[in-house]
């Protein structure tokens, strides 16, 4: 059939058209395929499938804050009966003495930091340290003293940073009294605030007072909750929980009031908001004649292996002969373990003396029921000062009470040593006023060594020494042993195998305390910082 002319113009005009719109496809669909593509390839390269590079944020140095430790108020009389928990005291003793020894030492190449030793409520100088405006030589350091100030009140020692690292700083507080209802010596270092502490070995027998001392030296009021461990148990009682402590303040609590004739009780402070420091001041009367003063410091925290050292025993006749005097019973020494958790604790007890390891009859083996703070007996042990190594199937916290003193009539002192932790770099022993003091160490798994640098009276810092730590023996440093002169303080390192040590305190008369060493220096820190939006 023949086309006529229009129609066949129309069909080239629609043939046309097709060709165009056919053209515009593909070419879109390139274009469409082009650009997914290019989509595609930048995804690959943004983040491969499966890559397993991990790009970390860049570490930056946090700067070094003030180091800030709270000493304990001094020790004072409770006025009146002890039955409620808050604490009303008498006037302190004119005999007694309370004081605050401290040291600061700058960074190795950095100028000495400033210090003050202020009081709690009010921040007012009792004594400080300038900052130095020298540098010392390469590889040397600075170090500055602050000797017996008089602590009437709870106070608090600040050092600045030295660099760009915390200083490192420690201060004791030192209490004697050669007469009335608390005479006695005691001591414990001022400690940095905590969220999480335990107090193992007071006791709330007849005749026995324990005060348990809480301070938040923070400007964030403190919600503080204790948990109590007994012979029998844990003990509900009623107040221990929800107890406040405002901002630059201090609570005494009277323990009786939670858990009364315990001979050996473990407390638990928490607390939320705030840190605070806890100590529990701790006394015995015996009648008409005191018995003896702590201050117990927090113990290590519960692990399954403890290690105590310090613990100066009297031979066992002259512990027997004193206990078996009317109301005499608590001089016979003997080791506290708290079980918090709620399954039994096996526990293998071995005690290290000068000379080596000592047996313990029964081969040292206890049980010790869950919940319970248990007491293993130490009184037939040789007169000497050991070293104790705990080791359970369970976490425990422990602490070591012993009595010094020979005559029933005459005043005889206490000493509580917390378990201490394991040595590191840099822990700054102070010399504790009213009495002099030895370093106690042990390795209880294998040879080690110490390195111990005394700090003059100047704060002059003398030569290094290094000390051979021989494996499962119980080894005391006097300050004639470590340097030369009257000392403010020992810098303490330890390397190798574990290394344990405590401060043990001797004064006139029966004195005795004992200080776990304090923690090792913080050094510089820093943090992953990442940006992003």
């Amino acid at each position: 059939m023949p086309i006529s002319g229009e129609a066949s113009r129309s069909a080239a005009r629609s043939r046309r058209q097709a060709r165009r719109t056919t053209a515009y496809t593909v070419v879109s669909g390139v274009v469409l395929l082009g650009a997914a593509g290019a989509l595609v390839t930048a995804a690959a390269i943004a983040a491969p499938p499966g890559s397993s590079l991990t790009v970390q944020p860049p570490a930056t140095e946090v700067p070094a804050g003030a180091l800030t430790a709270v000493c304990p108020e001094p020790l004072r009389l409770l006025a009146g009966n002890a039955g409620g928990t808050d604490a009303d005291y008498n006037p302190v003793s004119e005999s007694a003495t309370t004081t605050v020894n401290a040291v600061v030492l700058g960074g190795t190449g950095s100028t000495l930091p400033a210090a003050q030793l202020g009081t709690l409520a009010e921040g007012e100088r009792v004594a400080g340290i300038d900052a130095g405006s020298e540098v010392p030589l390469t590889g040397s350091r600075f170090g500055g003293v602050i000797s017996n100030a008089p602590a009437a009140e709870a106070t608090v020692l600040k050092a600045e940073p030295s660099g760009k690292e915390q200083a490192a700083a420690n201060a004791v507080l030192g209490y004697t009294a050669n007469d009335g209802d608390l005479a006695g010596l005691a001591a414990a270092n001022c400690q940095v605030a905590e969220n999480d502490m335990w107090l193992v070995g007071a006791g709330t027998t007849v005749g026995a007072t324990a005060v348990l001392r809480l301070t938040n030296p923070s400007v964030t009021p403190s919600t503080v909750d204790l948990e109590l461990h007994g012979a029998k148990g844990r003990i509900e009682a009623a107040g221990s929980r929800g107890i406040v402590v405002a901002p630059g303040e201090s609570r005494s609590l009277v323990l009786a009031g939670f858990a009364a004739n315990e001979e050996s009780l473990a407390v638990r402070v928490r607390s939320s908001g705030g840190p605070v420091t806890a100590v529990v001041e701790q006394s015995i009367l015996r009648g008409l004649t005191p018995g003896g003063v702590e201050i117990i410091e927090p113990t290590a925290a519960p692990a399954p292996r403890q290690v105590i050292t310090g613990v100066d025993l009297q031979s066992p006749d002259t512990i027997k002969e004193l206990a078996e005097q009317d109301g005499h019973g608590s001089v016979r020494p003997f080791l506290t373990v708290a079980v918090p958790g709620t399954t039994d604790a096996a526990v293998h007890l071995r005690v290290f003396g000068p000379k080596g390891e000592v047996q313990i009859p029964g081969g040292g083996v206890f049980s010790v029921p869950a919940g319970t703070a248990g007491r293993i007996p130490l009184a037939d042990l040789p007169a000497g000062t050991y070293s104790l190594d705990l080791t359970a199937d369970v976490a425990v916290a422990a602490a070591a009470v012993f009595s010094r003193g020979t005559e029933p009539d005459e005043r005889i002192d206490l000493a509580v040593a917390p378990a201490d932790t394991r040595l590191g770099s840099e822990h700054l022993a102070v010399a504790a006023p009213g009495g002099g003091s030895a370093l106690v160490f042990t390795a209880p798994d294998g040879p080690a060594e110490i390195r111990v640098r005394a700090v003059g009276k100047d704060g002059v810092l003398q030569q290094e020494k290094a000390v051979a730590v021989p494996a499962g023996r119980t080894l005391s440093l006097t300050a004639k042993d470590i340097g030369s002169g009257e000392l403010s303080g020992v810098l303490v390192s330890a390397v190798g195998e574990a290394v344990y040590g405590a401060q043990l305190v001797t004064g006139e008369g029966p004195g005795i305390s004992v200080l776990p060493l304090p923690a090792g220096s913080a050094g510089s820190r820093t943090a992953q910082v990442g940006l992003g939006y």
